[in-house]
């Protein structure tokens, strides 16, 4: 009896264990499945093109999405006869800061907006940053972003929601305690690091069976991009995701929590085989302690 009640007291942790792997730690803005990070509205330099209203990252078993709105559209834009459009998205799970994290290569990047044909679409992992705003009429520093009047609450969404927020993350301490024009480049498209999986871009129509709702924080933009990604690519823990668009205009971030990919239904299959074997073993004993009583 006494096997059969550790058996049962472990059975219910394992399911509780198995359960839980499934649901995602509390971070950011929760709502029907998504963890929302909402950005400032009216701070894309330029106007509604180059303003990010927000982004959504959902745990969903093996799966994770992501989803990205504001007023730049998949394809990009022009500025003249210069080409805008959105930056790679960023995972740090390393607790450093980005440049750190960046510098020692262990950022994920994901590209799924390719331009130029300069890297494939998909997850990259060993991920070094660059800045590309250069090279598309945008700003040479985050300070200078900030210099031109687009210091505002919730700059780079709700988990990173002052200026001092955003130059402690992205930068070193000795950089974000005395941030210049010179040292606070921004660096946001992959400019090495090794792909490691696809990604699958996702319509309308499947982001909001997904459950996908930025409407709830009145942050709905013109254009909302999503995509979906194995959660074996990324990792699993604590992580810092960010996006700039390619001008460094506008970026957004969030911070989060993955967990680790759930374990099979045929674990907990042979869980619950191992529960009725020692219960038909338990109930043959009695049997056999009754008929020799």
């Amino acid at each position: 009896m006494r096997n059969l009640k550790l058996l049962l007291a472990t059975t219910a942790l394992s399911m509780g264990v198995l359960t839980l792997s499934g649901q995602q730690a509390n971070a950011g803005q929760l709502y029907n499945g998504w963890n929302y990070g909402i950005d400032a509205v009216g701070d894309g330099s330029g106007g509604n093109t180059y303003d990010i209203k927000g982004m959504a990252i959902k745990d969903s078993g093996d799966k994770i999405y992501v989803a990205l709105t504001g007023g730049m559209p998949l394809t990009g834009t022009t500025y003249g006869s210069t080409p805008i459009g959105w930056g790679d998205l960023f995972f740090n799970f390393s607790g450093k800061d980005f440049q750190t994290a960046s510098q020692n290569g262990q950022l994920v990047g994901v590209r799924f907006a390719n331009y130029d044909n300069s890297l494939a679409t998909g997850v990259y992992k060993g991920v070094a940053a660059k800045s590309i705003t250069a090279q598309h009429a945008g700003y040479s520093s985050l300070k200078g972003y900030y210099d031109h009047g687009f210091a505002k609450t919730n700059t780079q969404g709700t988990d990173l929601a002052t200026t001092q927020d955003v130059y402690n993350y992205y930068y070193n301490s000795t950089v974000a305690s005395n941030p210049t024009t010179s040292n606070t480049s921004i660096l946001n498209a992959i400019a090495s690091g090794s792909k490691v999986g696809n990604i699958s871009m996702l319509a309308a129509q499947d982001l909001t069976t997904a459950g996908l709702d930025f409407s709830h924080f009145s942050a709905l933009g013109d254009y909302t991009v999503g995509f979906s990604l194995d959660k074996a690519l990324l990792g699993s823990g604590n992580y810092v995701s960010n996006i700039f668009l390619e001008c460094g205009n506008d970026g957004v971030a969030l911070k989060g929590n993955i967990q680790p990919v759930p374990e099979s239904s045929g674990a907990i299959g042979l869980i619950l085989a191992g529960l009725t074997f020692v219960m038909g073993q338990q109930h043959q004993l009695r049997r056999k302690q009754r008929v020799l009583g």
